[in-house]
């Protein structure tokens, strides 16, 4: 298997196989493929040539694989090849660069879901919230169940315009709108007077409604005069009723219709003083008995329909919802 190519010193060859600790026999590995050994004779064979250009040849007829992979010399291989020639374990497997493409479309559909998911959570807490909204609106909307009747009313002793005495019974059979207040009154007082006026029109225009007593009835027994009161309602319904009385009858009324009232102080003693009061006016049944208040909140049409079903209740009691 030896033949004379070209010039090489035997001390070289033997060199390359002694200092190299490339042993005979073992398996060679070149670029990941395995291949057989390169000799098998052992170097010692060789030892009576003398000094001549020799080199080593694979012969085709013993070895065939070493022909087609002939050994590369230690010195001259590549860096990264000489470990591989001086081991007998295959070389480490070496990953490929992934493309960034994958990861590109993994994240785009990463944000795409993530979008819709958001879009589709934001429409179900609306969709919540007016859900919420719509049964908080129902269930205002839903007409009140009450048990009883509140404890508002009562007898009262009071004096009309014309200086004639007046109690509650006198009333009995007609609607009343009773309002508390005084002539005195800068701007609140006269806005309820007004607004009381326009709804007894309202109702007086409905068909088949029955006619509503206006009351007014001071808390200003002071300055209050039945004269005065007279003079005061002349710009307002014609239909109203002005009433007064003594401090002590004012008090007993306006304790049984649960009215506050306060008289200011007067700290020029010229009889000009603010009366502080409950803003409210009554609704009461032809029986005498309450049937609802109107706050300042209220509008004449408001109250003429809240009326205008009080009295449909009333007269028709086999009508009303459970």
């Amino acid at each position: 298997v030896v033949s004379t190519q070209s010039t090489v010193e035997f001390q070289t060859l033997q060199h390359y196989f002694t200092q190299t600790n490339l042993r005979m026999g073992l398996p060679c590995w070149r670029e990941g493929v395995r291949r057989l050994p390169l000799l098998t004779t052992p170097t010692a064979r060789y030892s009576h040539l003398t000094t001549s250009s020799l080199l080593i040849s694979c012969s085709l007829r013993t070895y065939p694989s070493a022909a087609q992979f002939p050994c590369v010399p230690l010195s001259t291989a590549p860096r990264w090849q000489q470990s591989r020639l001086l081991t007998s374990e295959p070389p480490p497997f070496r990953k490929e660069k992934s493309s960034a493409l994958p990861f590109m479309f993994g994240s785009l559909a990463f944000c795409i879901s993530m979008a819709g998911f958001s879009f589709w959570f934001t429409n179900y807490q609306k969709e919540q919230l007016e859900e919420q909204q719509k049964a908080a609106m129902e269930k205002m909307n839903a007409k009140p169940k009450t048990v009883g009747k509140p404890l508002i009313g009562g007898p009262f002793v009071l004096t009309d315009t014309d200086g004639n005495t007046v109690t509650e019974k006198d009333f009995l059979g007609s609607w009343l709108l009773l309002y508390f207040g005084f002539t005195f009154c800068p701007d609140i007082c006269p806005e309820e007077l007004e607004k009381i006026t326009e709804t007894v029109n309202l109702v007086d225009n409905m068909p088949n409604a029955p006619k509503i007593q206006p009351i007014f009835l001071s808390v200003d027994p002071k300055r209050d005069t039945p004269e005065l009161i007279k003079t005061y309602l002349e710009d307002f319904h014609p239909r109203f009723i002005g009433l007064t009385g003594t401090k002590q009858q004012i008090k007993r009324a306006t304790k049984a219709y649960r009215v506050y009232y306060s008289e200011g102080p007067d700290v020029a003693n010229t009889n000009e003083y603010i009366v502080d009061h409950t803003i409210v006016t009554f609704l009461i049944d032809p029986n005498g008995q309450y049937c609802q208040n109107f706050g300042q909140r209220y509008s004449s049409e408001e109250a003429a329909a809240i009326i205008a079903q009080k009295m449909n209740d009333f007269y028709h009691p086999d009508d009303q919802e459970d």
